[in-house]
């Protein structure tokens, strides 16, 4: 920003010097008020093209020819660096302003091949990118993505994806950025939920002490979704299925039960939301559900659903969102 500021403040100085000296250099050879060699020394600069406006000796046309090989080429050189950072001003705050008003959104950290397909996955009005490479926020940009320039790491970054309203982060960079950006995440946001992308199996056990709520593991997920499918392509044929975008999209969610001491036959789901619970988590261990199957709580009920059936269930369940 510093170096920013600087460039423009070189520019607009070489841009004020021009005027200044063929302002003064008409007034002294010419001797034409200092409003008309101003106006002359524009004219010339900007190549308006009205002519000689006044009686001009030898000495103002060799001072119009020194503005014409050096004073154009500052005043065009000014303005093609000028307007772009114009621009891109008016653009940061639109962003600013977008921004504020941006709440349960997901804000993706590195913008690279698996940082694409995942912002993919969500609506775009939706999702946040970080990045620390222009080109990067460029494409996020382009593709029509709020996109901010900065290190993820660093905490007023991640104030301004407005971090205090988000509901996930989604960390695709290296390990230790990763580490490094959840922690700052957690402290500025306790509740949100953090995804870490791991690069190396070694980094796990640094990225589990930052308090990552999910790690996923490209290399290791793959192999075991290729061996579960050798053994069981029933079960990834339905997780496949129900995360399928045709139609309503089913959601597999697991929820804290806030109610106490009532059977599924009570609390009837099924027929209240839609949703169905396919399994309920209780000390560790997993039970499968029956009609009569009494829920603590405390529980953890694992629910398949729409997204409106879901929100239906967690009121029913008393989950605390």
């Amino acid at each position: 920003m510093n170096d920013v500021r600087k460039d423009v403040a070189s520019i607009l100085g070489a841009l004020t010097a021009v005027i200044l000296f063929g302002t003064l250099a008409y007034h002294i050879a010419e001797g034409w008020g200092l409003f008309e060699s101003l106006y002359m020394t524009v004219i010339t600069i900007t190549t308006t093209g009205y002519g000689e406006l006044f009686k001009i000796g030898v000495k103002g046309r060799i001072i119009s020819m020194f503005l014409m090989f050096f004073g154009i080429g500052i005043f065009f050189y000014s303005m093609n660096v000028l307007m772009p950072l114009i621009i891109e001003r008016r653009i940061k705050m639109r962003e600013i302003k977008r921004l504020a008003k941006m709440e349960n959104h997901v804000i993706v950290c590195g913008f690279g091949v698996m940082g694409k397909e995942i912002a993919e996955e969500f609506l775009k009005e939706n999702v946040v990118i970080i990045d620390n490479k222009a080109e990067k926020v460029s494409v996020a940009r382009e593709s029509g993505y709020l996109a901010i320039l900065g290190d993820a790491t660093e905490e007023e970054v991640l104030i301004k994806a407005n971090i205090e309203k988000a509901k996930a982060l989604i960390a695709c960079m290296t390990d230790a950025s990763n580490a490094f950006t959840i922690m700052a995440a957690k402290e500025l946001n306790p509740k949100i939920y953090t995804f870490a992308i791991l690069r190396s199996p070694d980094s796990e056990k640094k990225l589990k002490r930052v308090n990552v709520d999910f790690i996923l593991s490209p290399y290791r997920d793959a192999a075991r979704k290729v061996i579960a499918t050798l053994k069981r392509p029933a079960t990834i044929e339905f997780i496949e299925s129900i995360m399928s975008r045709k139609g309503e999209m089913l959601t597999l969610e697991k929820v804290e039960v806030g109610v106490d001491n009532k059977s599924l036959r009570e609390l009837d789901l099924r027929k209240k939301t839609g949703c169905t619970v396919v399994a309920i988590e209780r000390n560790g261990k997993l039970i499968m559900p029956e009609a009569d199957t009494v829920l603590k709580r405390g529980d953890f009920a694992y629910l398949i659903g729409g997204d409106e059936a879901l929100k239906k269930a967690e009121e029913i369940l008393g989950v605390n969102v």
